[in-house]
């Protein structure tokens, strides 16, 4: 696991993993739909892009933005109720921002993600707790990658 702390003003990448602290079965939909709506507008305040990927219990996410901003975001996440298990994969200073365009990406948002949810389900397990950096990192770019592509089709 790579991880630097950038200075304040420095773009700076964190990619973390947590585990739901509810029975994924159990959550509302309009739940999920709030969390990322509270998402989006403080992640805008704060200069934060990034993907969400929620799935199968587990929260898989990358913040970009000054260093700061993404550290006090990582924070309020570690004390949100919503979040256990919290790990860190890689966070250090970014040369550019992957996710500049995203605010926020999660499982309700577009037909396209019931389509990353069926692949994600088909492999052998999803299992965020043995992403790397890189694998986590192309996880994220994947999935982003098949929402622009149904963006543009729709």
């Amino acid at each position: 696991m790579s991880q630097q702390i950038s200075s304040s003003r420095t773009l700076h990448r964190l990619v973390y993993i947590s585990r739901q602290a509810f029975t994924p079965h159990m959550i509302a939909d309009d739940e999920i739909d709030a969390l990322i709506r509270a998402s989006i507008r403080n992640n805008l305040a704060a200069a934060i892009t990034g993907l969400l990927l929620v799935h199968d219990g587990w929260f898989v996410q990358v913040l970009e933005g000054p260093a700061e901003a993404v550290m006090t975001t990582y924070r309020r996440i570690l004390n949100d109720p919503r979040h256990a298990e919290s790990r860190v994969i890689s966070a250090a200073p970014a040369s550019c921002r992957e996710f500049g365009d995203w605010h926020m990406c999660a499982r309700q948002l577009s037909a396209a993600d019931d389509a990353i949810l069926k692949t994600l389900s088909q492999r052998d397990g999803f299992d965020p707790a043995k992403l790397t950096d890189r694998s986590a990192l192309r996880l994220l770019k994947a999935v982003r990658g098949i929402q622009d592509r149904t963006a543009l089709t729709a």
